[in-house]
């Protein structure tokens, strides 16, 4: 069971049966990411910034495939 919690930030892999719980973890995952790339911006770290951005997009992409709403 470790690949239930051991995945990296960016995966866009679903990490919750509830629908629910998925709309939200998946929300949080674009927050941090988004705040990771304008930190990263701000801070001139690219790798940093890269980071967020793929977050942001993996945030996204399991909203879109999750059917809460």
């Amino acid at each position: 069971m470790a690949n239930d919690i051991d995945r990296p930030d960016d995966s866009n892999q679903p990490r919750h049966a509830n629908s629910v719980a998925e709309e939200t973890s998946a929300t949080g995952q674009r927050v941090k990411g988004a705040i990771k790339e304008g930190v990263g911006d701000a801070i001139d770290d690219d790798e940093m910034e890269e980071k967020g951005d793929r977050e942001n997009a993996a945030g996204k992409d399991r909203q879109k495939k999750n059917d809460a709403v």
